[in-house]
């Protein structure tokens, strides 16, 4: 059953930038990733505090126009160090040999290293292997593959190349939504699997993988999205092993463990400017509720900024 539009608590809006992605951090805050500026922003916000506030961690320079994924890496005792990739933003993929991985101090906002990620058009989704935390695994969106990046080593590789990786038959209307053809887009490991969101072919998918990402298994579809008006982007889990999935133009589902689906919001036009775009979500420290990040409408005039929202699970 939807819940209802009077749960969805609006957290904080961006003027212009296009929210692409965040993560919940050791203290409850949250970092987020963005596009439409000058420069890559990195953010963090704190969703408590009674006036919530976007503060920046660090900008980078020309060079990176836009930023993605995000994961956590392990640091020093007490610094909080994150990956993020970014490069030169064209529209809706990068410029090719302009992506990297960006590892940065969330404690004191500087840039630790850059590790270079040469041959792809788009990194997206990304997150570190458990068993390897150093080692993280990125979404390749545009063609269709499954990227390893090994921070220690500073090397970058094709993990995995396979069909369900790519965009296959075009599952979006461009004539409605003009984007490229986008396959795997969000990106996650939990347990012995690694599952991952196809925006074009509309499936949410796991794969069982070896510690190092290796894949090991079938790949299985847990859902696919209802239509090709509905576009998979990022997901999050909740402890139970729902996940909670981030859905252009305006919804949020949820899939259970063994696949049962069911729309958590969206879908009708109280929605419409209160879930513009949803990009991502991450699960809220107490485990009771997401946040979810949206691109805003970037099609209107004057453009409406991302937001980030809260909602009880």
């Amino acid at each position: 059953m939807c819940a209802s539009a009077s749960i969805v608590k609006s957290v904080y809006g961006f003027p212009v930038e296009f929210v692409e992605n965040l993560q919940t951090l050791s203290n409850g805050n949250l970092l987020l990733s963005t596009m439409e500026s000058p420069t890559g922003l990195l953010y963090t916000l704190d969703p408590k505090a009674a006036t919530p506030q976007a503060r920046l961690v660090t900008a980078f320079d020309r060079k990176v126009t836009a930023l993605t994924g995000l994961s956590s890496l392990p640091g020093r005792p007490g610094e909080e160090l994150y990956a993020v990739s970014g490069g030169l933003h064209t529209s809706f993929a990068f410029e090719k040999g302009s992506m990297a991985v960006h590892i940065v101090s969330v404690t004191d906002g500087k840039v630790v290293d850059s590790i270079p990620v040469p041959d792809t058009a788009t990194m997206n989704g990304m997150a570190a292997l458990p068993h390897h935390p150093h080692i993280l695994l990125s979404a390749d969106s545009i063609d269709g593959r499954i990227l390893s990046i090994d921070t220690q080593k500073r090397q970058a590789g094709v993990l995995l190349k396979h069909d369900m990786l790519g965009a296959g038959a075009v599952n979006n209307d461009t004539s409605s939504y003009p984007v490229p053809p986008i396959g795997i887009n969000g990106l996650r490991v939990r347990g012995d699997y690694l599952y991952f969101t196809n925006s074009n072919q509309g499936t949410f998918v796991r794969v069982r993988i070896d510690e190092y990402g290796r894949r090991r298994g079938d790949f299985e579809v847990l859902a696919r999205s209802p239509d090709a008006a509905h576009i998979y982007d990022d997901f999050t889990f909740d402890q139970a092993g729902n996940a909670y999935i981030a859905t252009h133009s305006s919804s949020v589902f949820k899939v259970t463990p063994r696949g049962v689906q069911t729309l958590l919001v969206g879908d009708s036009s109280q929605y419409a400017n209160l879930l513009t775009e949803p990009t991502s979500a991450t699960l809220a420290l107490d485990g009771k509720s997401i946040y979810v990040s949206t691109g805003g409408d970037f099609t209107s005039s004057p453009r409406k900024g991302g937001q980030i929202l809260q909602i009880p699970i």
